[in-house]
């Protein structure tokens, strides 16, 4: 399907939407910023990073009944 097809499929759908519900979540999606990838990787931990503070974490809980 065509850019074009998928738009018109698209308005088409969102015409026939009578929920003020729907309506307003297609609202807010159309509202939301783009998610930028390379600005948010450079704030982003490592695998190892997760691995001691999740492991930091839990030797902190509480384990006994």
């Amino acid at each position: 399907m065509n850019l074009t097809a998928q738009k018109k499929k698209l308005i088409q759908w969102i015409d026939s939407v009578n929920d003020p519900k729907i309506l307003e979540e297609i609202e807010r999606f159309s509202k939301e910023e783009p998610f930028d990838f390379e600005n948010e990787i450079q704030n982003a931990i490592t695998a190892n990073e997760l691995k001691k503070r999740t492991t930091e974490f839990l030797k902190k809980l509480d384990w006994t009944k």
